[in-house]
């Protein structure tokens, strides 16, 4: 069965593009025709399809296709067979499927059952069945949360549908739907129909909704069945050249980055003899930050100073010392002089005659 859709002869609409596996992180492209003749579809007949749930078992996507090889295509050998393999909800599910006639090179391939759910999905529902009248047999598709549930094939008219499983609502396509009969069978059901297309070009529409409708749903596309010599030559391309420019900048980067650092470093050293004449150079970076520490330590003289200005006229220094900064003095004070003393005080000791020998500690801090 081969439709040109109307899709593809001017129509036009948005895809959602999903960047790396994030939701959040997508966006709505535009999509446009890309041939004015429009797209052929081969969409392959449900009778013709099978569409089955791996074994829960099975978690590896090596399992999977050696399942699918063992279990289901090794029964169909001799024959052109299009499947598709994919996990949905952490289980592989495949669908499998056998064109009517010989593969067309650039066609485009669709199971029935899928572009029925894909048209189901453009009445705005996410669940319920969709049924199908065509001339032969009576296809239903059920359709849970968006996703393609699983569907049956009556070849022998719709009384033998089955409504047990089926909650609705029944959205109603083929030319088929159209009889008084069908009509009569769903009367008291929940029914709608597809409103972009007439009942008998349904199956066509769904197909044609894969450049557009942004959902999960399986197909067979061209890309699948050959690889374009010229395509694989252009990306081929397109990896050497970017390739060839990743070792260029690689070059580049190990060769200007050490000489880069040899430049900044002779700066250094320039600048350093500039405003230090006569300081041997050795690590001037280093250097600087050994003379800026130092610069900030008080010198002795004005801890010295700041000493003998604030202690008593009436004290006797019997120790003095200097280390890392800090300068140490030990006197003999009259006891009422004791709440008048500069620094801090370390140490107390009291002696007979009204005096005391305090050790104090000066740093430049003040206390």
């Amino acid at each position: 069965m081969i439709f040109q859709t109307g899709i593809d002869q001017g129509a036009s609409g948005t895809k959602r593009v999903t960047l790396l596996v994030f939701p959040w992180l997508s966006y709505y492209r535009f999509v446009s025709s890309s041939s004015s003749r429009g797209r052929k579809i081969y969409l392959i007949s449900s009778h013709r399809v099978l569409l089955r749930n791996l074994p829960e078992e099975i978690t590896y996507p090596e399992e999977a296709r050696s399942y699918l090889e063992e279990e289901i295509l090794s029964l169909l050998k001799g024959r052109e067979i299009l499947w598709k393999l994919w996990w949905e909800k952490g289980r592989a599910r495949v669908l499998v499927a056998e064109p009517e006639g010989k593969l067309e090179k650039g066609a485009f391939w669709d199971a029935e059952p899928v572009a029925l759910a894909r048209a189901f999905l453009a009445t705005g529902l996410k669940n319920g069945e969709i049924v199908d009248f065509g001339r032969r047999k009576v296809t239903l598709v059920r359709v849970r949360e968006g996703r393609l549930s699983g569907f049956r094939c009556f070849l022998n008219g719709h009384l033998e549908l089955d409504f047990e499983d089926s909650s609705g609502p029944f959205v109603l396509s083929g030319g088929g739907s159209l009889s008084p009969e069908v009509e009569k069978f769903f009367a008291g059901r929940e029914t709608k129909r597809v409103p972009a297309v007439s009942p008998e070009k349904v199956s066509a529409f769904g197909a044609a909704l894969w450049g557009v409708l942004g959902c999960d749903l399986p197909a067979f596309h061209s890309y699948f069945l050959e690889v374009d010599p010229e395509k694989v030559r252009r990306i081929s391309r397109a990896m050497l050249a970017g390739l060839v420019l990743s070792f260029l900048l690689w070059g580049g980067l190990r060769l200007w980055v050490p000489r880069m650092h040899r430049e900044l470093k002779a700066q250094e050293r320039v600048l350093f003899r500039k405003y230090y004449p006569g300081t041997p150079v050795v690590a001037p970076l280093k250097q600087l930050r050994a003379m800026i520490e130092e610069a900030k330590r008080p010198d002795f003289q004005s801890l010295l100073k700041e000493a003998l200005e604030g202690l008593p006229k009436e004290s006797k220094i019997m120790a003095l010392t200097f280390e890392e900064g800090k300068l140490k003095i030990k006197t003999e004070i009259p006891e009422e002089k004791a709440g008048e003393l500069p620094g801090r005080l370390t140490e107390v000791k009291k002696i007979p005659g009204g005096t005391e020998i305090v050790t104090l500690e000066f740093d430049g801090e003040k206390s």
